[in-house]
């Protein structure tokens, strides 16, 4: 794969123009080159496939030029790796440390139109350059197309060639098969070029001298070789000065010679004689016949080796088979010799199994393909192989590829002594001429492996895992060229190259340099690395290559990062933005004009998306990844805009030197307070030195901008004014460019979400610098600036100076970026997820967005820039003061409401109630009722709200808005008016039985919800008309008292609970309810129960005491659940100690003597309360147990629907057992209003005797129960309640029946009389 990135200085051996110097890239250069990937990853060769910004018009931003407008300062040429001629950069097609792509020239026209034509699965054509010769051509079935080439020489118009014709092919196999003539360059003494060239069916041409001129087209010389049935002629190899050798089909090699004889050429063929020939095969070749194949060999390729230095001037020629592998001794003499067969492919397998027994269970066919072979420096051979490294194999499983080194001296077997398996994975290409070639230029170290659609490159070291890959677009490789490197003995050197051939690109060349790189163990820093690193650091260097020459016109290199699927692309696309943003990329131009390089870098570092979504990939990177590339670019866009206006202002031609020298110092002041505070200290000018290596702090040198300016202390105004304009327009113009960028590339960047990142426009010190500027701005625009300023009696306009005007522009402009940068902070900000932390900070936001819109907007209406602030109100949504605006104006408010909706309307509604236009607020919220609905909806005006509600019949909303209201009422007879109309509204708006119908299953939904609302409104206005009658008969009972005091006393005298007087905590706490009811106050339901039990009356006004009583503690809302079990109890204890009525009659004989009984008198009655069942009547004890409250409540429960058992106690059940923390909390209340709570420890010490003094006055009611348990045969009397309370109700049940049956007896007596008088 690619590495990370070039060196500083290009790709090594090719000597660039001198740069200049960079900051040093520590990280970079800690970084070493890596050239592994993960084994496992898969990869195809293609052998059968192929935020919101602003747009303002007072200030316009700053516009990139397109790629093809920037022009470098100079002109770049790069030499070749051999230093042989100057390639131009526009013919760069890839580049970096290791491997280098170049342009070389088109083909001939000729053959660009025979390629047009041409289909590869029926007429292959191949190609071939012949470097040594300085001649290329291209192969069809008829014919052979011949140019001249060079080998470091590039040209741009397609050279001239010649069109010889094949020799003509009888071979019936090409009917069925798309078989191409074996042609060949060949070389001779007198330097001339030739051609030789040779059918499928054996029938040979030579051409001795190519002439371009055409004029010796058909001066040849042929032979024909005898073929045996079936073979034909596949292959040709040049072995030096031994000649040429053509292999078929099946294996048979024939030796074609040319002969010079008085003047004139001939040529003859020979069969090179196998093992097995010997004196038959002499026979064969003296009667001119061929002697017969062996069809269980299918030839695949063969290569020669050098000379051998030996007396007999020996060389070596190999065959390598579909299995074996075979060499022959060729001789000057002219004989030779086949000397060794070796069972390639089974050793090969053997190892493939060894190696891959992991996947590879023993007995698996790996199914091994021997491709071609290539003899290397070091007396080797390098074969290449595919084979399949699963025990599973589908149509679509790919191969794997490995290169085998063996020793060229072989026998019997072959001495495997190194494999290198490569990384990718390969699919194959089933048309004709489309098999992988192995090509090892000079013998190494560089090793090419051919595919029709890209190169594979590695090395002959058998220890360096180095791989790179060179995959092609839609083109197709055709052929490549070659050198003769063994004849000349060449050292192998630290580079190679190949010129390739492709169908439409041309003559491509490929470099690598390898310096650095041998057989020893890589550098110890890479085996640190893990896996993921290494290929994140390859798809960054193919990101790399991708942004620098994916782009240009007809590059034919395809940079699909797909290829490098194993890498973080988040990490890689991200350190190449870096790279590119602060100018430590290697691949930058070096030219010394900073504009030109700012435009460079920006228009490299827009590529970086464009190159993931060519690939894409862009679902691969997070969001906060695709904001990071954004604001690189935008920074970078930013950052062209400030040069270019500082620029501008530098260079201009009028008189006012001042202001560009104030503006140089503040720039020049601003950039170096921001190097130094990134720790960087230079004696370079520091605005060019910071936008050449630190543009990813540009926020840092926009706030400090500011700061600058500010302290620049000018004595003169009209130069301060001047000034804040100058630096006005670098922030404004810098800050639009980077939000227009953003906006018009939201889509590339897929920007629909929010990051996690902060925006650096919306930090807190962009906003805080912007509004700062503001400030200043808007103090110079109110400043008499007009006496200061030299130019403005020349530059008036309406009175005012040009100067004063463009301040008052740019106050517009500088509150648009400013409320800008607010609402991004704010959008960062929602988009965090949820905590409390957050949540206080984005209240805070809010609040400071909101108030900044009034004091950025406010100073524009001030200074008669009402239509802009109309802009910026609608811009950022300032609704309130877009109602400030328009007040009065009932078809401007029309207008904003059509468009804005409930926005606009919810700030118009707000303005009226906030200013208590109230009746106005009402009538606008009829005239828009929708709106008025959804506004009152959202807000809590339910005094007003329920109005409008009823207006538009939604009575059950306005039922609930009331009761909302009621619950919080502390006046009884309010409470009570507004529960009633709660009611009454409720039962409004119940459906009637039509509707019930339609919207059944609505109904369903809402019964429970309704059910419950409903049966609280009823409590509650239960509750608070219990209190007003309690409080009507307190009022009649306290007769003349006024005041409220002794009327409170009056009523708790007159209480009947027969403990109160020893209960003076208790007693305390019910003055204090009797104070509140007779004040109309509504008190809690727990004190409302306390005032009814203590009391013990019956009734108030006909509402039975028991049933409301038993009602509260069921269903008041205001009672916790944890106290509600303990209220019962109060309710139930009260009930059994409760004195006997004196109202009710009885026989007083029972207060006579009783044995060992002794009486107790609680009241001022003097009635016995202990009075025993067996001492009085049973009429008596009836009539007593009948009219107590104990018969009352037990009738309330079981003449109660669904027998509310669980309201009812036994005596032994009411004991009061409310624990000291529940008393704590209910009566904590009543304390602190009684008692001064400033000081904790003495509030804290009343609370504890309170508590203490309350539980002691309800352990005295606990006492009276166990009393009268024990004394009073309570028990007993209970019991005997609970059946006179049943025989009553059966009585009055019997009762009722017999009185509905003797109605409807005297009905029919009626209606009998009736008919005898008819």
């Amino acid at each position: 794969m690619f590495a990370a990135k070039a060196p500083k200085g290009g790709v090594p051996g090719l000597k660039q123009p001198a740069e200049q110097t960079r900051v040093p890239n520590h990280a970079a250069a800690g970084r070493s080159n890596l050239f592994s990937s993960d084994k496992d990853t898969s990869f195809s060769l293609s052998l059968h496939q192929d935020s919101v910004a602003l747009n303002s018009d007072s200030e316009t931003s700053w516009t990139p030029l397109q790629e093809d407008m920037v022009e470098d300062s100079e002109t770049r040429f790069t030499p070749d790796s051999r230093g042989g001629g100057m390639i131009d950069e526009d013919s760069i097609y890839s580049k970096n440390d290791r491997t280098f792509v170049a342009f070389f020239g088109p083909l001939p026209r000729e053959v660009d139109e025979a390629l047009k034509t041409t289909d590869f699965y029926t007429q292959p054509i191949v190609a071939k350059l012949d470097l040594d010769a300085g001649f290329g051509i291209v192969v069809s079935q008829t014919k052979c197309y011949i140019w001249a080439v060079q080998k470091n020489a590039t040209y741009r118009s397609p050279p001239m060639c010649i069109a010889l014709p094949m020799p003509p092919n009888s071979n019936p196999l090409t009917e069925t098969k798309a078989l191409l003539p074996a042609v060949s360059i060949t070389k001779s003494d007198d330097q001339h070029a030739g051609v030789i060239a040779c059918s499928p069916d054996g029938t040979c041409w030579y051409w001795n001298n190519i002439d371009l001129s055409l004029s010796n087209v058909d001066q040849h010389v042929d032979v024909k070789i005898n073929l045996a049935q079936d073979d034909y002629i596949s292959h040709v190899e040049c072995a030096g000065p031994m000649g040429y050798y053509f292999g078929t089909k099946f294996a048979t090699v024939y030796q074609v010679s040319i002969r010079k004889q008085y003047g004139s050429i001939a040529l003859s063929s020979t069969q090179l004689h196998g093992k097995s020939s010997g004196a038959m095969a002499s026979i064969f070749s003296m009667i001119g016949r061929t002697q017969g194949p062996d069809t269980s060999q299918t030839l695949r390729t063969m290569v020669s080796g050098p000379k051998i230095q030996d007396p007999h001037g020996r060389w070596d020629l190999f065959a390598m088979t579909r299995r074996s592998l075979l060499r022959w001794h060729l001789y000057r003499s002219g004989e030779c010799t086949m000397e060794a067969e070796a069972p390639l492919m089974d050793q090969i397998t053997e190892r493939i199994l060894r190696d891959y027994s992991g996947t590879l269970p023993l007995g698996t066919d790996p199914r091994v393909r021997l491709l071609d072979i290539q003899y290397i420096k070091n007396g080797k051979l390098l074969v290449l192989a595919t084979f399949f490294d699963t025990a599973a194999k589908h149509l679509d499983t790919p191969l794997s590829c490995a290169l085998f080194t063996l020793s060229s001296q072989f026998g019997t077997t072959v001495d495997i002594e190194h494999v290198k398996y490569i990384q990718r994975k390969v699919e194959e290409d089933l048309r004709p001429e489309a098999t992988p070639k192995l090509v090892v230029p000079h013998g190494g170290p560089g090793v090419f492996i051919i595919f029709p659609k890209a190169v594979i490159i590695t090395s002959t070291f058998p220890t360096v895992d180095f791989e790179d890959l060179v995959p092609l677009k839609s083109d197709r490789i055709i052929g490549f060229g070659t050198e003769d490197w063994k004849q000349r003995g060449q050292e192998m050197g630290d580079f190679s190259e190949l010129p390739i051939v492709c169908r439409s690109s041309g003559r491509l060349g490929i470099h690598i340099f390898l310096d650095g790189l041998s057989s020893t163990p890589q550098a110890t820093s890479q085996e640190f690395r893990t896996p993921q690193e290494q290929l994140t650091e390859q798809l960054q260097a193919k990101l790399e290559q991708a942004v620098f020459f994916g782009g240009k016109k007809n590059n034919p290199i395809s940079f699909d990062l797909a290829h490098y699927d194993g890498g973080d692309l988040n990490q890689a696309s991200l350190n190449v933005s870096h790279e590119i943003l602060n100018s430590h990329a290697a691949l930058l131009s070096s030219g010394k004009d900073l504009t030109a390089r700012l435009q460079e870098r920006y228009q490299r570092i827009r590529s970086i998306i464009d190159s993931i979504q060519a690939a894409e990939m862009t679902s691969r990177l997070s969001i906060d990844t695709r904001f990071q590339l954004c604001w690189g670019a935008e920074k970078l866009a930013a950052a062209n805009a400030l040069w270019a206006q500082y620029q501008l202002k530098l260079a201009g031609r009028d008189k006012n030197k001042a202001a560009r020298a104030n503006l140089k110092k503040v720039v020049d002041d601003a950039a170096a307070q921001s190097l130094q505070h990134v720790g960087v200290h230079t004696s370079e000018d520091p605005i060019s030195f910071f936008l050449k290596y630190h543009v990813e702090h540009l926020a840092e040198l926009l706030t400090r901008l500011q700061r600058s300016s500010k302290k620049l202390a000018l004595t003169s105004v009209g130069q301060q004014a001047e000034l804040t304009r100058d630096v006005n327009k670098i922030l404004i113009l810098s800050m639009r460019s980077a939000w227009n960028y953003r906006k018009q590339h939201v889509k590339s960047y897929a920007l629909q979400s929010s990051s996690s990142l902060e925006p650096w426009t919306g930090t807190e010190d962009v906003i805080k610098s912007l509004t700062v500027q503001y400030g200043i701005t808007l103090a110079a625009c109110k400043s008499n600036v007009e006496m200061e300023t030299s130019h403005m009696d020349h530059d008036a306009v309406d009175g005012h100076s040009y100067l004063s005007t463009e301040l008052k522009d740019q106050l517009f402009d500088l509150a648009d970026v400013t409320l800008q940068a607010h609402s991004e902070h704010l959008q960062y900000l929602e988009g965090l997820s949820q905590s409390s932390e957050h949540n206080i900070a984005i209240a805070t936001a809010v609040d400071e967005y909101d108030q900044a819109k009034s004091e950025l907007l406010t100073p524009l209406i001030e200074l008669k820039k009402t239509q802009q602030a109309i802009v910026l109100a609608q811009r950022y949504k300032d609704f309130v003061t877009l109602v400030k605006l328009c007040i009065g104006q009932e078809r401007q408010i029309q207008a904003f409401i059509t468009k804005y909706q409930q926005e606009f309307a919810n700030a118009l509604f707000q303005w009226y109630y906030d200013n208590k236009q109230l009746s106005t607020f009402l009538e606008v919220g009829e005239q828009y009722s929708d709106l008025f609905t959804v506004f009152l909806d959202n807000r809590d005006y339910g005094e007003l709200a329920w109005l409008h509600d009823i207006k538009i019949r939604r009575y059950v909303e306005a039922s609930q808005r009331i009761q909302e209201d009621a619950v919080l009422e502390t006046n009884v007879d309010q409470r009570r008016t507004m529960f009633g109309v709660s009611k009454l509204l409720f039962l409004a708006g119940v459906p009637q039985q039509g509707h019930q119908q339609q919207q059944q299953q609505q109904q369903q939904v809402d019964a429970e919800s309704m059910i419950k609302y409903a049966s609280r409104n009823n409590e509650e206005l239960e509750m608070a008309t219990i209190q007003a009658f309690v409080a009507d008969d307190w009022e009649n009972q306290a007769g003349s008292l006024i005041r409220v005091e002794d009327k409170a006393q009056t009523v708790v005298d007159a209480f009947k609970s027969p403990v109160l007087n020893e209960q003076p905590t208790l007693r305390k706490a019910l003055l204090k309810s009797a104070q509140s009811l007779l004040n109309r106050q509504a008190v809690s339901s727990e004190d409302l129960l306390d005032v009814l039990m203590t009391q013990q009356q019956f009734e108030v006004q006909n509402v039975d005491v028991c049933d409301a009583a038993l009602g509260i503690c069921l269903h008041a809302s205001d009672i916790p659940e944890n106290r509600r079990p303990h209220v019962l109890q109060d309710i139930w204890r009260r009930i059994f100690i409760a004195a006997p009525s004196s109202s009710r009659g009885g026989d007083d004989s029972h207060r006579g003597s009783t044995k060992n009984h002794k009486h107790t008198l609680h009241h001022s009655g003097g009635e016995d309360v202990d009075w025993r069942l067996e001492d009085v009547g049973d009429l008596d004890a009836r009539e007593r147990l009948l009219n107590s409250w104990m018969a009352r409540a037990y009738a309330v429960i079981y003449r109660a629907d669904g027998q509310k058992d669980e309201l009812m106690l036994r005596p032994e059940e009411a004991r009061c057992t409310m624990p000291a923390e529940l008393f704590k909390e209910r009566f904590m209340n009543n304390l602190s209003n009684d008692s001064d709570s400033s000081a904790s420890a003495a509030h804290h010490a009343d609370v504890e005797r309170h508590c203490q003094a309350m539980v002691r006055d309800y352990e005295r009611e606990n006492e009276e129960l166990e009393r009268r348990i024990r004394d009073g045969q309570l028990l007993q009397k209970w019991k005997r309640v609970k059946e006179i309370v049943k025989e009553e109700d059966a009585k009055a049940t019997a009762a009722e029946a017999a009185a509905a049956a003797g109605g409807h007896d005297a009905l029919m007596a009626d209606q009998d009389v009736e008919m005898e008088e008819d």
